[in-house]
């Protein structure tokens, strides 16, 4: 990985953060694309791909907790890592940041509910 103005340059398959690591920050994709997976006793299951502009990592800002998936880089990818001390300095300027963090994570509880509905209705269908 490389240093650049706008964060870090990961190469293909690098990972940016793992499932299981205490997480001191979150990220910003400033360009390329990024995998979110979670480790399963039948191996990997990609949660989803993100690309610029997304947001991940956020929940370590939060609730302490170490971190629920592994992200790497999809090609090359260049990453932003904020501090809590950096977000909060952030935040307390522009409150704006914090929206954008609460708003992308309902969207993505939102998406989780109708995957689990969709899973909960098919597995009570009888054939």
């Amino acid at each position: 990985m490389k240093e650049s103005e706008l964060g870090k340059t990961y190469k293909d398959g690098e990972i940016i953060c793992r499932e299981g690591e205490e997480g001191k920050s979150m990220f910003v994709i400033q360009s390329g694309t990024v995998e979110v997976s979670k480790k399963l006793p039948e191996g990997k299951m990609v949660l989803r791909n993100m690309t610029k502009g997304e947001i991940f990592g956020e929940m370590a800002l939060f609730d302490r907790m170490p971190r629920s998936a592994t992200v790497k880089a999809k090609g090359e990818a260049v990453v932003l890592s904020i501090d809590k001390k950096g977000f909060f300095a952030k935040a307390s300027k522009d409150p704006t940041l914090a929206f954008n963090i609460v708003e992308g994570m309902s969207k993505r509880i939102r998406e989780l509910t109708r995957e689990l509905s969709k899973y909960k209705e098919d597995s009570e269908l009888v054939y």
